[in-house]
This record gives structure tokens, C-alpha cells and sequence, in this order.
């Protein structure tokens, strides 16, 4: 799978379970792959650092977990391998 594909399934992953990770998760950075959460931090450099020591870049997504509602969000993807919106 291609890194645009496995980054869009994490965004559908977490926008489809977005009330229960918000409850578990408010306010923090979670690193998402393969529709799971890998790990949940405190500030986006500690996510991303944990991100890239375990996996190469397009494996991996991170989205701060802001908001339990879907209007807070857009969808906007950042990776080493691709940008795009």
C-alpha cells in the first residue's frame, strides 16, 4: 500500500472512532498505523520522534486528538513522502 492510502485510512479510522478516542485521548498527538493507535503523546515532536524510530515515513500518520467534534477538523495530510489537501 502506498503512503497517500495508508495516511487517508488512518484520517477514516480516527473521523469514524473520533468520540472514543477523544474520550481516551483529549488534547494529545496519537501516532496512527494501520488503523490503530501506535502511541499517544503530549506534544507533536515527542509523537513524531516515536513515529519515525519505528517506522519509515508513509507508514505512519499523526492527528492531534483537539476536538470530539468533526467540524474541528479538515483534512489536511503532512508526510516525508507526500503533502497534499
Amino acid at each position: 500500500m502506498d503512503a497517500i492510502s495508508n495516511i487517508k485510512k488512518n484520517y477514516d479510522f480516527f473521523m469514524k472512532n473520533l468520540e472514543t478516542l477523544y474520550a481516551k485521548y483529549k488534547g494529545k498527538f496519537l501516532v496512527l498505523k494501520d488503523e490503530n493507535v501506535e502511541s499517544a503523546h503530549d506534544d507533536l515532536a515527542s509523537a513524531y520522534k516515536h513515529a519515525i524510530s519505528k517506522f519509515k515515513p508513509g507508514e505512519f500518520s499523526i492527528q492531534e486528538c483537539k476536538s470530539n467534534k468533526r467540524e474541528g477538523y479538515i483534512e489536511v495530510f503532512n508526510s516525508s513522502c507526500v503533502r497534499f489537501e
